[in-house]
């Protein structure tokens, strides 16, 4: 009897270890500009009021940002993050923002355009050494990817052709009905991303906009499937340009390897772009030289 219940015991206790080295780890970002826990790659760059520029309006570019230490995905994770992509006048704005999960943070590996920083063209078939999991915001139609339309919401695993695929838009809960967003509308976005057991869910919103109570997408995924070692994951973001070029931003980032311990944005504290949004930064440039003329040549005449 005394040797049962000491099994029983070693049991239990071996399990509460187990259980306690699951190690949860939850950050927010209102803005960017304590870098210590960020790495950051090629065209990224943050802004003195503390905004994340991954990429700016020059052709084929890349940029990645993530939280530098590695975590443990088990069976769920919440990520809330704000992003905007601010296209040039007259010209087509591009590629697209993806949050990632990934063992490596090095993708040197990875082409612009329509790979977004993430994938290459030896990645065209889903292949399980590139192991990297993906939710873009495509501005571009690639029908090779699977795409749907030029603006739309996509779920990548180990390749860009998409497992699941929506045009961008949002469920309204006063409407009752799907809204569709522009992507390159240049005004900040709201995206969740939420894993919990084996379906990850994908919403958008506009900054106003409470969280959807219907995701956009919703796919089946198993993570220890497409990562042998859940205990060592980089998050974070690529995007990247072509021809099509945009400016694209990280505007505030939340994150919980628990979902019910995520801790939303306060979109109230999100700075502002570093120019307006839609506004050609040469004819903003322009106009403000324009100003300072004519607020002289009125003193001139006052004085």
């Amino acid at each position: 009897m005394a040797s049962w219940l000491l099994q029983i015991l070693l049991i239990s206790s071996l399990h509460l270890i187990s259980l306690s080295s699951q190690k949860e780890t939850t950050f927010v970002f209102e803005d960017f500009l304590d870098q210590e826990d960020l790495y950051l790659d090629a065209s990224a760059k943050v802004h003195p009021n503390g905004i994340l520029q991954l990429t700016n309006t020059s052709k084929y570019q890349i940029g990645h940002a993530f939280y530098d230490k590695p975590l443990e995905l088990g069976s769920s994770f919440s990520t809330h993050f704000v992003c905007a992509l601010v296209k040039k006048q007259s010209i087509e704005g591009g590629h697209g923002i993806a949050f990632i999960v990934s063992p490596s943070m090095d993708f040197s590996h990875a082409q612009p355009t329509r790979y977004l920083g993430v994938f290459d063209a030896s990645t065209l078939e889903s292949s399980p050494s590139s192991r990297v999991l993906a939710v873009e915001l495509d501005t571009i139609w690639n029908p090779e990817f699977k795409d749907s339309k030029k603006n739309h919401v996509g779920i990548d695993v180990n390749s860009p052709k998409s497992l699941a695929v929506a045009p961008a838009s949002y469920y309204s809960d006063i409407e009752k009905k799907n809204e569709s967003m522009n992507l390159l509308s240049g005004k900040p976005i709201q995206v969740w991303v939420d894993y919990e057991g084996t379906v990850l869910n994908v919403s958008i919103a506009p900054l106003k906009v409470k969280k959807p109570s219907r995701p956009l997408l919703s796919h089946p995924i198993n993570l220890s499937k497409i990562f042998p070692n859940i205990s060592k994951l980089h998050v974070g973001f690529s995007a990247a340009t072509g021809n099509a070029v945009s400016d694209q931003y990280i505007m505030g980032w939340s994150f919980s390897t628990d979902r019910g311990s995520l801790q939303l944005l306060d979109t109230s504290r999100i700075a502002e772009l570093p120019y307006p949004a839609g506004t050609d930064k040469k004819l903003l440039a322009l106009f403000i030289i324009l100003f300072g003329i004519l607020a002289i040549v009125g003193l001139t005449i006052i004085a």
